[in-house]
């Protein structure tokens, strides 16, 4: 008789099971993909209420544009000051938390898939971590004005352990600083910003046409441009 081989399979390597999406992973990540939702429906707002009331446009957007015109509005006295000043403030601060515990919750991990997933993350986030450990809570305080993404100083803190209401409080210092230089940009402007602003309202169909354009255009672009980079040596 012929002798039989026996062949014994290599067994497999076992699956890693999939991280699993927690009611925690949902409240910490699902308000900044809201955001962002919001951002890009909320396009329209921008045209309609810019000449009209800007103040509560700031409340709703936290625009650059906004805010210029409700320092005008001010100027002029047709929007009170200190509104113009704090109504900006929830819009803008809104993720700001969000964004600080995802830093505490994912860690390195959450930046380093950034900075994977598409090529200018990468370099952004080494140059936000260059900034945050050189210069610490000054970082947030800052961070408006810092050639690199806001959130990115954000979840730096958060996984460097800054204390949350610290973090917070120089968080609240540079969003006023922010506002409080844009909407004095306004009101240096006075009513040549406010004649501006009553001209886009005005013409609000064709910019929301041409705010469309722009956007469609610049998300081919993106998608082009992206693999090109990733190839780049």
């Amino acid at each position: 008789m012929e002798s039989e081989t026996l062949t014994v399979d290599t067994p497999a390597e076992p699956l890693r099971p999939r991280p699993r999406v927690g009611v925690k992973d949902v409240l910490c990540v699902g308000p900044i993909i809201a955001n962002t939702i919001y951002y890009y429906a909320g396009l329209p707002l921008t045209p309609l209420l810019l000449g009209r009331n800007p103040v509560l446009l700031s409340a709703l957007r936290g625009s650059i544009a906004s805010m210029v015109a409700a320092g005008g509005f001010a100027r002029v006295g047709r929007a009170p000051l200190f509104l113009a000043l704090i109504a900006p403030i929830p819009i803008s601060m809104m993720t700001d938390p969000f964004f600080f515990w995802a830093g505490k919750r994912y860690g390195r991990g959450l930046i380093n898939y950034l900075s994977e997933s598409d090529p200018r993350w990468r370099k952004r986030a080494a140059r936000g971590e260059r900034f945050f450990k050189k210069y610490g809570v000054w970082t947030i305080v800052l961070a408006p004005f810092l050639p690199a993404p806001s959130p990115l100083f954000y979840m730096a803190a958060g996984e460097a352990g800054m204390p949350f209401l610290l973090f917070i409080a120089a968080d609240l210092i540079g969003t006023l600083t922010y506002i409080g230089l844009i909407v004095a940009a306004g009101w240096t402007i006075g009513q040549p910003a406010v004649t501006v602003a009553q001209t886009i309202s005005n013409y609000a169909l064709w910019v929301i046409v041409a705010m469309v354009v722009v956007i469609v255009a610049w998300s081919f672009w993106s998608a082009w441009r992206t693999p090109r980079e990733a190839t780049r040596p």
